[in-house]
């Protein structure tokens, strides 16, 4: 084992917070908080991103998201209600699930890297790692 990988597997996992999930998951789709408000019906959809999105707050509905990107409002339930012990595993750069079918970058559906245990396939091949 590498030194780098001793460091990453001795390292805490940090929580993911809903705000965050909700922040990785618009990025990694590649859109702005604007562009995701058109693509779920127009501005009106746009103070409310901006609010689910802003640290501190948990909704207990929001937006369908999963309309426009990969998203699970399960996964935002479960970090809006439980514990973090109980949160599910996150990509820790993008927020992907492993329920999510998502492509990587080489046509196959996003796994977690073999290398890197926090992140997941998408996220390796993006960094060039």
């Amino acid at each position: 084992m590498r030194h780098v990988d001793l460091l990453l597997a001795t390292t805490a996992t940090p929580v993911i917070q809903p705000w965050d999930y909700v922040a990785m998951r618009r990025k990694a789709a590649g859109l702005s908080v604007e562009q995701l408000a058109i693509a779920l019906g127009g501005k009106v959809f746009e103070r409310h991103l901006r609010a689910i999105e802003t640290p501190g707050l948990r909704f207990q509905q929001i937006a369908p998201l999963g309309r426009a990107m990969p998203f699970s409002t399960d996964v935002y339930r479960q970090l809006a209600d439980l514990p973090p012990h109980q949160h599910p595993r996150l990509c820790q750069r993008c927020g992907w699930d492993s329920r999510t079918n998502q492509p990587d970058g080489n046509d196959d559906l996003t796994t977690w890297s073999r290398t890197f245990s926090a992140i997941c396939t998408r996220c390796e091949q993006a960094a060039g790692q």
